[in-house]
This record gives structure tokens, C-alpha cells and sequence, in this order.
């Protein structure tokens, strides 16, 4: 098989893979080459991602990526990063990490954003930057920094996103790529740039801060230190993909042309919107917390960032932990078979955010809001998916308020498409069909944006084309919908509204 061949290094919060992609002939193949998990780790300072470990993951999949294409006869074009979004680290005038990341889940985050919302107002802060309200934010994390310790920030003169980051461990170039900066509640949706006024309200130093470039943009080549250790070509290319990861994912839905349609990027959070060739930053966007997020192409995912299956994680997690070892299949396998709807559970419920004893967290829920406790791995995970389910209704209903239109079909990309029962439920919850594919949206969003830097897909539409041809999605349609909406209602009794 010729064709060009791109590695797509694609990080969620909780695991990593390495995806070599062969676009050929419009089609694109995609082999899994390299997976490992990796979680973020608490030290003195706080919640950090293991940056190190990490980093060595990732040149391994590089040399196992490099391996198969030797093995199958391809030579490799170029590798992009794409991760989670918000995170930053610190680069001094040497070039030196200042200090290791912290995760979004950090607890420091949470005083910062209350400062910042007294201090300049949650409406101007919207209005500002047309980002949906986070603790979590990029903005409330170097406030939380800042107050910690304000020299660190005075002596950074890069602040590199963690893509941008790891492409500057490959190429020792930095560059800040414009969908993860996006994320970031620090640029102006409307504009695309650093919002400088915003960030002189709140007294923050801006030095750090660099020109923010579209994705495909060409990083340089790897380090020679880099080529020894993976056994790769010292030409091999390093290109920005849409290097947050639902960018990549929303990039490769395979919509027709067309067609009124809403998404859910899948995983560990739920990112669930539309697709706009602009920013809606409307007092009804503001009230209901949308985000507006940047796109391939120039366009605009305007969404909401929702929990998604983060506390089934948890609970896998601590049951783990209590000795009882059951994999993804297993858990969804005894959801399938509990009680519907026996308890349900408000997923903003703020200790579900934050890592360790989900299921302690979720009993304290049910008792709080006068529902069974639940008693079972089963009952755990299927009051989790039917919650989720439930939260896309509700959310589908906010968004074709906000927009003023309506969604014929809804697609599901990401790793969370692979649980058929969550699927189900969000086809009866929404009433409408749901087209499931690809599971590997990021990776192929990323490889088909390389693809577009190496002048091999021309735009975003034909990037989707390729995807339809592709691969083959999953259609699931509504079941149960009267028994659907009376859950509807006692859920929107339980979150209050």
C-alpha cells in the first residue's frame, strides 16, 4: 500500500496512544501502534502531570511507530501532537521548564476563579474571551499561580500549552497553536488573539505570551538527540495539528455537507455543540455557559464542556482498589442488566470533579437527594450513564435554544463511542438518531490536518470526505422515549431546573 504516512500522537487525560496514519487514494488506515496510561500525581505543590514519564511514553511510541514503517515499506511524512485542553507549563530565558505542570484538577484553581469573579464580574469574563465559566481554565490557573508565586511567571518567557510544549521537546521551537489556546479563557473569540485587556484587569503579566498560529502550521524538524532515540530520519517534520484534542475529533465527524447536525466528543469529558463559521457571544450563549472554542478551517466549536465518563473511570478506579477487577466491557455488561433509573445523579455535583472514592461521593449524593444508595459495580455505572444521557438532552435542548435552530442528527466521535449502552441511552434521552464514528476521530483529525500541511487534503470538507470513505459508522435509533422523558423530568427536579 503507498501513500503518505503521519504519526498522531494523541493524549487524553488518562491514557496515550501513538497512531500511525496512511492516507492513500482518499482513504485514510489507521494502525494503533503504542498505548499507555498516565495519570497526573500529587506532590507538595500540588496536582502535576508526570511531564517525565510521560515524555519517555511518547519517544517510545515514536521508535515503535518508526519500526512499523520500516517494516511495512513507508516513510514517515510528519508527527503532531494533540492532548487535553488548558494546561500549561513555564519555559525560562535558557529554555528550561520552570517548574512541572499542574493538572486542571488542581483544588488551587478554585480559589482563583472566585477571586476573579469578584474582582472583574462573571458577564464581563464571558463577554471578554467567550469561554464557558471554568475553575478549571487556563486564566484561573495562572491567577492561582500568580498568587503562589508571582516570580515564576515574572521570569517565564514562554508560556507553551502542553501540545506546544511537546513539540518543543521534538524540535526545540516553540509556537502556541490556535485551537488549544483557545481554550484557554485568555483570547478573544472573536478575534482569535490574546485578550490583553482582560488579562491587565487582573494584573497579569503577559511576556510570556506569543504570536498564536493556525492549525497545520510546521513546527521544524526533531532534534538530533530525538532522531537517535527513536531511530527516526532527523527530516522527519513536526506539524500542529488542531492540537486540542475535540478540535481534532470535531475536525473528523463525518457530516454531510449540508445536514443540520450537533456533536459529542466522547471520553473521559463529554465536549458537546455545534459547529459555527463564527463565535456566538450573546447574552443567551452567556446565561446557559456556553464555550466558543477554535476549529479547523476558521471555524468555531461552540459547545459545552460536560463530565462524560470521568466518574465511571473513578469508579472502576476505586473498585480497583476494594479488589474488585472488572474491565470496561464487564462494568457496562452489569449497567445493562441494573434497575433504570433508580438513581440518578446531578453530574455538576462539584466532589464528582475531583479524583478518589467516586463511589462514597455518589452514595452521599443518593442520600442527600432522597434516592437509593447504589449497591452494586451494575448500579454504579448505569446511574452514571443515565445521568450522562439524561445532561445531553438537557444540554441539545440549551444549545437549539441558544442558536435558535434545530438538530436532525447527532454525532458521537471519540473513545466513548465504544460503549454501546451509553449510546443507546443517548439516542432514547434525545430522541433523535445517533451516528456513532469514528471511535479514532482525534487521531484522524489529526493525520488528515498533517495531511493538509503536506498539500495532501485541500479543506475541511474534503478532510471529511476522506472520513466518510473511511470508515463505517454506527446508527442508533430512539427506543423508550415516554419512559425517557419521565426521567427527564424527575432529573431536572434533582439538579433543580
Amino acid at each position: 500500500m503507498a501513500g503518505n504516512a503521519y504519526i498522531a500522537i494523541d493524549l487524553g487525560a488518562e491514557s496515550g496512544r501513538t497512531i500511525v496514519g496512511l492516507v492513500d487514494r482518499g482513504r485514510l488506515h489507521l494502525a494503533e501502534i503504542h498505548r499507555f496510561r498516565h495519570l497526573a500525581r500529587q506532590l507538595p505543590s500540588g496536582l502535576h502531570w508526570d511531564l517525565m514519564g510521560l515524555w519517555g511514553n511518547i519517544l517510545e511510541g515514536v521508535a515503535c511507530a518508526v519500526d512499523w514503517a520500516d517494516s511495512q515499506g513507508q516513510t514517515l511524512t510528519s508527527l503532531g501532537v494533540d492532548t487535553w485542553g488548558v494546561d500549561y507549563a513555564l519555559l525560562g530565558q535558557s529554555g528550561e521548564l520552570l517548574a512541572m505542570p499542574h493538572c486542571y484538577r488542581d483544588e488551587r484553581n478554585n480559589v482563583a476563579f472566585d477571586r476573579a469573579v469578584e474582582a472583574v464580574g462573571a458577564e464581563t469574563l464571558y463577554d471578554a474571551t467567550g469561554i464557558q465559566l471554568l475553575p478549571l481554565n487556563t486564566l484561573f490557573q495562572v491567577l492561582a499561580q500568580h498568587a503562589a508565586e508571582p516570580e515564576l511567571l515574572s521570569r517565564a518567557q514562554q508560556l507553551l500549552f502542553i501540545p506546544d510544549l511537546l513539540h518543543y521537546f521534538f524540535t526545540g521551537r516553540t509556537t502556541c497553536e490556535a485551537t488549544i489556546a483557545s481554550t484557554s479563557q485568555m483570547t478573544d473569540a472573536r478575534t482569535g488573539t490574546w485578550n490583553l485587556d482582560l488579562l491587565a484587569k487582573l494584573a497579569l503579566p503577559t511576556q510570556m505570551l506569543q504570536d498564536i498560529v493556525p492549525p497545520g502550521t510546521n513546527v521544524g524538524t526533531i532534534l538530533p538527540h530525538v532522531a537517535a532515540a527513536t531511530g527516526a530520519s532527523e527530516q522527519l517534520q513536526v506539524v500542529a495539528p488542531a492540537s486540542h484534542d475535540t478540535a481534532s475529533a470535531i475536525a473528523a465527524v463525518p457530516a454531510e455537507v449540508g445536514t443540520s447536525w450537533a456533536y459529542i466528543s466522547s471520553g473521559t469529558w463529554s465536549l458537546m455543540g455545534a459547529e459555527l463559521p463564527g463565535p456566538c457571544v450573546t447574552p443567551a450563549a452567556r446565561a446557559a455557559n456556553f464555550t466558543n472554542e477554535g476549529g479547523v478551517d476558521g471555524t468555531i466549536r461552540f459547545l459545552k464542556n460536560l463530565i462524560g465518563l470521568w466518574p465511571v473511570q473513578e469508579c472502576r478506579r476505586a473498585l480497583e482498589n476494594s479488589g474488585q477487577t472488572l474491565d470496561y466491557a464487564a462494568l457496562t455488561a452489569a449497567a445493562a442488566d441494573a434497575e433504570p433509573f433508580r438513581t440518578l445523579l446531578d453530574l455538576n455535583y462539584p466532589p464528582l470533579m475531583s479524583p478518589g472514592e467516586m463511589p462514597r461521593k455518589i452514595a452521599d449524593f443518593a442520600r442527600a437527594s432522597g434516592q437509593p444508595e447504589p449497591e452494586s459495580a451494575g448500579q454504579l455505572v448505569r446511574c452514571c450513564l443515565e445521568s450522562l444521557a439524561l445532561l445531553y438532552r438537557r444540554t441539545l435542548d440549551e444549545l437549539e435554544a441558544v442558536l435558535e435552530r434545530k438538530f436532525d442528527v447527532l454525532h458521537v466521535v471519540g473513545g466513548g463511542g465504544r460503549n454501546e449502552l451509553l449510546n443507546q441511552f443517548t439516542a432514547n434521552a434525545v430522541g433523535r438518531p445517533v451516528v456513532v464514528g469514528p471511535e479514532e476521530a482525534t487521531a484522524a483529525g489529526n493525520v488528515l490536518v498533517q495531511a493538509m500541511a503536506a498539500g495532501q487534503i485541500a479543506n475541511l470538507a474534503e478532510l471529511r470526505k476522506v472520513v466518510r470513505t473511511s470508515f463505517e459508522p454506527k446508527r442508533y435509533e430512539p427506543e423508550d422515549t415516554d419512559a425517557w422523558s419521565a426521567a427527564a423530568a424527575r432529573f431536572a427536579e434533582i439538579i433543580g431546573g
